[in-house]
C-alpha cells in the first residue's frame, strides 16, 4: 500500500514545539496524559478543517490562533508539513510535500502555504502561496504567477480549481486526502441511537453507527460476516447481530444483539459501553471504502483486555488498505505492538514541550530483546519513557 503520510511535522503547535514522526501503515501512540498523544492526531484535525471549510473556519473552532499556537517567551509562528504518497508520480525518495505556516502580524495572521510534487516522471513542481499571490515552479523555474480572490483563503480551499495543466490535479489530490482523512472518536450515547438510511460511511463520532453497519453488511456480506465472528470472540454467547427497519415517515435501522439461550433480543440502547464501542471500531475497520488515513483517539478506552488481540488483528488487516494513526494508554495492547508501530510520547519536564518519538524502534527492539518483558512492560515501568515523571 502506499502511505499517503510518511510523514508529518509540526512546529509550534500547542504542545508540539518540534515534532517529526514518520510513519509506516499501523502506528500506535503512546505515552502519559499532557504528553502530546491527542496534539498529535489535532494536527490532523486542524488540516482536514482547513480543506473542508477554509482557514477562518478552522482558526474559528479552535477559539483563534492563539488556542493553536504554543505559548512560550518567544512564540514562533506554527508551522505544519505533511508528506507522503499522494499523486500518481510521487515515491518514497520524492514523495509529495506540503507546508502550511501561520504567522501572527500585529492583529492580522499571515499564512504562507507550498505544494511540491512530481506533475510527470522526471519534472518537479512546486506552488508557492504567500498573502494573494500563488506562484508556480517547473524544475526551481518561476513558471508563472497570478493573484487569489482573497488573501483569508486558503491554496487548499481555492487552487483545485487549476487547470491539471497549472498544477491543479495535483492539488486536488491533496485537498481530496486531507479531506477524507478520518479521526474517529465514537461518541457511545448517539452510536446506540436508530440511524437513518443513507448508506454513509461512518460518521467521526459513529453517531450513524446502524446505518454503517448496514452499509456492511449490503455491500460486503463476506466482511460483515467476519465482523460478527470478531463481536462474537469477545462477546460470549454473541449467536448475531440483527439490523432492524424502525417504523415511521423515514427509514431508519436499529441494532439488536441476539445471544444464545435468551428468547429475547437486546437493544443495542441497552448494551455495555464496551460492546457499543467495540462494534463501532469495528465497523470503521471493516468499512469497504475506507478512507486513505484514520485516527483513532484511546482505542482501547472501554475494552476489555481480552478484545486486545481481536482488535490488533483487525487493526493490521485494516491497515493494508488505510493508513491508522491510533492512542492508547493499554499496556496490554503495547505488549502485542512490534516496535515499528509503536510510538513513544513523553513531555520536556523544563519546557513542557512533547517529547515525540521519545525512543526509536531500534530502542524499543533492543529494550525487549535485553529483557523478558513485552514492549507494554518496558513502557509501563518506565524503560523506554513515555511515562509520568
Amino acid at each position: 500500500m502506499k502511505l499517503p503520510a510518511m510523514r508529518i511535522q509540526a512546529r509550534n503547535f500547542r504542545s508540539l514545539a518540534g515534532v517529526d514522526l514518520r510513519l509506516g501503515p499501523l502506528n500506535v501512540l503512546i505515552g502519559p496524559n499532557g504528553s502530546g498523544k491527542t496534539n498529535v492526531l489535532n494536527v490532523l484535525r486542524f488540516l482536514a478543517t482547513t480543506v473542508r471549510f477554509d482557514l477562518s473556519a478552522a482558526l474559528q473552532e479552535w477559539n483563534g490562533f492563539d488556542h493553536i499556537q504554543r505559548q512560550s517567551a518567544k512564540p514562533g509562528a506554527v508551522e505544519l508539513v505533511i508528506e507522503g504518497l499522494v499523486t500518481a508520480n510521487s515515491s518514497e525518495t520524492a514523495p509529495d510535500r506540503y507546508r502550511l505556516r501561520l504567522a501572527r502580524h500585529g492583529q492580522s495572521i499571515s499564512r504562507q502555504e507550498e505544494f511540491t510534487f512530481k506533475r510527470k516522471d522526471g519534472r518537479g513542481r512546486r506552488i508557492t502561496v504567500s498573502g494573494d499571490r500563488v506562484t508556480i515552479y517547473e524544475d526551481e523555474q518561476e513558471t508563472f504567477s497570478r493573484s487569489l480572490a482573497s488573501s483569508q483563503t486558503t491554496g487548499l480551499a481555492t487552487l483545485p480549481k487549476l487547470s491539471d495543466s497549472e498544477g491543479g490535479l495535483g492539488i486536488r489530490s491533496f485537498t481530496e486526502f486531507l479531506s477524507r482523512i478520518l479521526v474517529f472518536e465514537p461518541d457511545v450515547s448517539a452510536a446506540r441511537q436508530p440511524a437513518r438510511e443513507y448508506g454513509a460511511t461512518i460518521a467521526q463520532d459513529a453517531s450513524n453507527l446502524a446505518d454503517a453497519l448496514n452499509r456492511i453488511r449490503t455491500r460486503d456480506p463476506d466482511s460483515w460476516e467476519l465482523l460478527t465472528q470478531e463481536l462474537a470472540r469477545c462477546l460470549p454467547g454473541l449467536r448475531s447481530v440483527q439490523l432492524v427497519p424502525v417504523g415511521g415517515a423515514s427509514k431508519a435501522v436499529s441494532v439488536q444483539l441476539r445471544e444464545r439461550g435468551v428468547a429475547a433480543p437486546i437493544d443495542l440502547a441497552d448494551a455495555s459501553y464496551g460492546t457499543v464501542r467495540l462494534l463501532a471500531l469495528l465497523a470503521a475497520l471493516h468499512e469497504p471504502a475506507p478512507p486513505p488515513f484514520m485516527a483513532i483517539e484511546e482505542i482501547d478506552h472501554g475494552l476489555h483486555p481480552y478484545a486486545m488481540d481481536v482488535l490488533l488483528d483487525r487493526l493490521r488487516a485494516a491497515s493494508r488498505r488505510t493508513q491508522i494513526l491510533a492512542a492508547t494508554h493499554s499496556p496490554t495492547l503495547v505488549n502485542r505492538l512490534r516496535p515499528e508501530e509503536i510510538i513513544v510520547c513523553d513531555r520536556d519536564p523544563e519546557t513542557g514541550a512533547s517529547v515525540i518519538p521519545a525512543a526509536s524502534a531500534d530502542e524499543i527492539a533492543r529494550a525487549v530483546q535485553a529483557s523478558d518483558w513485552g514492549p507494554g512492560e518496558l513502557w509501563f515501568s518506565g524503560v523506554i519513557r513515555g511515562v509520568p515523571a
